[in-house]
């Protein structure tokens, strides 16, 4: 008779690690271990696949390790939203910003590059539209990447027909946080003014006018004329889609009478009642991430802030399986810093000091076969906290999650701004950098 021994090992490795100190050691290693392991940073994003962070590395029983790009586009407007928090700390710190605002610079270039490059892959013409690639990333980078082999859309569907590589609205839920955050907090105006043409192409792409001149909320390859997404997956968010898009580029936005009370009531309908869904997936994070940027309130609730901390509860509660305290722990934060907190509800330091102080130095992992599988410990056991349900993904993790929570909570409870008064009485004294 065989027997199988099913050892699993969630790894406490420092988990000592409890001190601010230790806590910005942790974030100044995943921000080197990003620049040199997830990403090619050539210094110039003109270069294919450069600057675009992986999801992630996977190792095999040989010692290969496979670089994983997915949903691409979503993980650079996390990066940006990173980026654009360190700036304003390391600028309230009189601290140099140089090398931060270069690097946002280049993250913000890559979004043209996925753009002007797009079309290509269907036998069309470079063009800068609003069309984009979710990557550009093939096996012959591999070396690159010091990488046995690389694993993306671009790789297996560049070239090969269908829509697999091709923009969806998920993709920009991630890039308002990003593009939110850096019109906030970067004052650089070239690169601002760059950012809202490029909120505003993107959002375009939503926005399909048909052969009849109806104006319909549904993205359409401009090569191929075949339909992307559908309408009856986008409109639904019509109203959020549009009032982001007027407030990121200060414009007046019609299209498809999304401003008009029927699709208003849609999107209170789908916001109040996003909890009918049980099963984790990236509509919670949508419907959230697009009320922080909007400051859009749901139920029951004054505010934009207090209102995320009870449904982001409320999902930890319903998914006990994820083992959160509080799903989309960022989600408030960001909402506080682009938009202010006037309540009286504001969340202990320690609720985020847990988050932080629990993650793994080597940062977080899931590696092994059935018979010897390691991952993280709780929370950190998931490919990130942007998606915790993703608990089977095999893989060593970007930890952008643990860069913009880090960076967020160090604005809000630890700069010595004004404006977090609310905030800061809970927590330790500031430090001096992010």
């Amino acid at each position: 008779m065989r027997y199988l021994i099913l050892f699993i090992f969630c790894s406490g490795v420092w988990a000592y690690a409890q001190t601010p100190v230790l806590n910005q050691e942790k974030y100044e290693y995943y921000r080197t271990r990003l620049k040199s392991q997830f990403m090619l940073y050539s210094g110039d994003a003109a270069v294919k696949g450069s600057h675009l962070p992986m999801e992630s590395l996977v190792p095999d029983n040989r010692g290969n390790q496979t670089g994983y790009w997915a949903d691409a586009v979503w993980w650079l407007g996390h990066y940006v939203a990173m980026l654009s928090i360190e700036y304003k700390l390391l600028q309230n710190s009189n601290l140099h910003t140089s090398q931060t605002l270069d690097e946002l610079r280049l993250a913000i270039a890559v979004y043209e590059r996925l753009d002007y490059n797009a079309e290509r892959c269907w036998g069309g013409a470079d063009t800068l539209n609003g069309f984009f690639l979710r990557d550009d990333v093939d096996s012959r980078q591999a070396a690159q990447f010091h990488v046995n082999d690389i694993r993306s859309d671009y790789k297996y569907y560049c070239g090969q027909g269908g829509n697999r590589n091709a923009p969806s609205q998920d993709q920009l839920w991630g890039s308002y946080l990003g593009f939110a955050l850096l019109l906030k907090l970067v004052d650089d105006e070239p690169l601002k003014a760059e950012v809202r043409s490029l909120a505003r192409r993107m959002i375009s792409v939503m926005q399909h006018v048909t052969a009849k001149g109806k104006e319909v909320w549904e993205i359409v390859n401009p090569v191929t004329g075949e339909v992307v997404q559908k309408r009856g997956d986008i409109q639904w968010m019509c109203y959020a889609h549009r009032a982001i898009e007027e407030y990121l580029t200060g414009d007046t936005v019609t299209f498809g009478k999304s401003n008009g009370g029927f699709w208003k009531s849609m999107w209170s309908i789908l916001k109040n009642n996003i909890l009918i869904n049980k099963n984790g997936n990236f509509v919670w994070y949508g419907v959230l991430a697009c009320s922080a940027v909007m400051n859009d309130r749901g139920a029951s609730e004054k505010n934009c802030y207090d209102w995320l901390v009870r449904r982001c509860g409320q999902i930890a509660k319903k998914r006990p399986d994820l083992q959160q305290s509080l799903i989309f722990p960022h989600l408030p934060l960001i909402a506080a810093i682009l938009h202010g907190y006037y309540g009286k509800n504001s969340q202990p330091a320690a609720q985020y000091e847990a988050y932080l102080n629990s993650a793994p130095f080597e940062g977080a992992f899931h590696t092994g076969s059935d018979s010897l599988e390691r991952c993280s410990a709780v929370p950190w056991h998931s490919l990130s906290l942007f998606c915790p349900w993703h608990t089977a993904d095999k893989g060593y993790f970007n930890m952008l999650d643990y860069m913009l929570l880090y960076n967020s909570y160090q604005l809000v409870y630890r700069s010595g701004l004004d404006e977090f008064k609310v905030f800061s009485q809970s927590a330790e004294p500031p430090i001096k950098s992010p």
